[in-house]
């Protein structure tokens, strides 16, 4: 399980993952379903065609192929690229504010609504940015099809309010680019992405992991990384924990029901430390590399507890 977190949660990702991987002695890509929520989503869908956690750990230093030749300023400013503004006009700004209003205020609701006209949502769109930077690379670097092993990535269609799981038996059809952009539609933000008649935003709009969704697979062990909840067990601050208190909350309510199902669950969660570096920002260009790093050694901790270690034995075993 894969949760959301905006660019900061793709750091976390890339640091926890890899810890996953060279301490756990556990690879990503050979879970047998992976389950994506907006940042999650990304990293699932790149794990599922081919990427590794060492591609992610360089993305986040810099030092990927695919950046090679940039120097630090063309890589903050690409990255930079995630926020391009949809408006040039006064006018333009206002009609767009209208819309994500809208959207945000559905993806709240999560409850049935009349389908909005084509050329209303023409008139209003609602989205103040475009992913500039994640389109490019999602074209680049995926394979329009989907990938032959499970991979479920999760949105929210805001007339239904229900949950849509791209890439799952029976889920509406589209490819794995449009899929991805779904799942990263931010409400308000970014516009909703249009999948086989649905109009879909960020998973996140109704849980930034889904870890629930576990139990509708044939699983023994779920590993959940996420990124916008925080460890109990290493708290942060009263504030923190109030910023983090709805998806922390979340998260233990569905790691409850999955273990009511018999099914062990190990969730990697950021520490104290690791909150104060994520900041209330989760959508900055700079600083990848400190946060990935921070995920690293607190990953690499966390396996060498008793708990950790013997869910991954028993695993092996």
């Amino acid at each position: 399980m894969l949760g959301a977190g905006g660019t900061v949660g793709l750091s976390y990702h890339a640091g926890a993952l890899r810890a996953l991987e060279q301490v756990g002695g556990i690879r990503p890509d050979d879970a047998g379903v992976i389950i994506g929520t907006s940042a999650g989503s990304v990293v699932g869908a790149y794990l599922r065609s081919g990427w590794g956690t060492e591609d992610f750990w360089q993305l986040a230093m810099g030092s990927h192929p695919s950046l090679e030749g940039l120097n630090r300023e063309e890589i903050n400013a690409m990255r930079a690229e995630m926020f391009t503004p949809r408006f040039r006009t006064g006018p333009d700004l206002a009609r767009r504010v209208l819309g994500s209003s809208f959207v945000i205020g559905r993806s709240l609701l999560r409850t049935p609504a009349p389908v909005v006209p084509g050329w209303l949502r023409r008139m209003f769109p609602g989205g103040l940015f475009d992913m500039t930077e994640g389109r490019r690379r999602f074209a680049d670097d995926l394979p329009l099809t989907w990938p032959a092993r499970p991979l479920w990535l999760c949105a929210v269609d805001i007339t239904s309010g229900r949950r849509i799981v791209l890439g799952r038996p029976g889920a509406p059809v589209t490819d794995l680019h449009r899929a991805v952009m779904a799942s990263c539609a931010i409400p308000g933000l970014y516009q909703p992405i249009r999948v086989a008649g649905h109009t879909l935003v960020d998973g996140g709009a109704r849980s930034n992991t889904n870890l629930d969704l576990a139990t509708q697979a044939d699983v023994d062990l779920v590993i959940g990384v996420a990124p916008m909840t925080f460890d109990p067990a290493r708290a942060p601050g009263p504030l923190s924990q109030l910023a983090r208190r709805v998806p922390s909350r979340q998260l233990a309510s569905e790691a409850a029901g999955v273990r009511r199902r018999g099914v062990d669950v190990l969730l990697v969660r950021p520490s104290a430390a690791e909150v104060r570096a994520h900041g209330l920002n989760l959508m900055r260009s700079t600083g990848w590399e400190r946060l990935a790093v921070f995920a690293y050694d607190a990953t690499a901790r966390a396996l060498e507890t008793p708990r950790f270690r013997h869910a991954l034995e028993a695993l092996a075993a």
